[in-house]
């Protein structure tokens, strides 16, 4: 996507072993476009086909982008896209957006999260 209007978008992607998640947010950081499938292993043609999704929707917008997932390293390998590690994205957002959330259960295609969260305290991943 272009880098040529004012405003600035943020992409965040998960890529998990079964499914393939993304979701646009804007510089107010309200959600402007989101998509949720499985991707059946084909990982590029999900993600190729979620970013015409956006595209289409929203038009040639300048984005940055993360990606997390256990299927999301390699992509980020391959093509120099920052890496979030999903336990680490999902506890920054719970914290920011939810502050008085006390536990977080992550179930995700292959295993299952539970993060407890204490005042003053790193977040307890288990």
């Amino acid at each position: 996507m272009a880098q040529s209007q004012e405003k600035t978008y943020r992409l965040g992607i998960d890529i998990g072993s079964t499914t393939a998640k993304a979701v646009i947010f804007d510089s107010e950081g309200q959600i402007v476009f989101h998509k949720y499938g499985k991707h059946n292993t084909f990982i590029y043609k999900a993600l190729i086909d979620t970013i015409a999704d956006a595209i289409q929707l929203l038009g040639d917008i300048p984005v940055s982008c993360a990606i997390t997932g256990t299927a999301g390293m390699g992509v980020c390998e391959r093509h120099g896209i920052k890496f979030v590690q999903e336990v680490i994205a999902a506890t920054t957002v719970v914290s920011r957006l939810y502050p008085q959330v006390k536990t977080l259960v992550d179930i995700g295609g292959e295993d299952t999260k539970m993060i407890f969260f204490n005042e003053g305290k790193s977040p307890d991943i288990r």
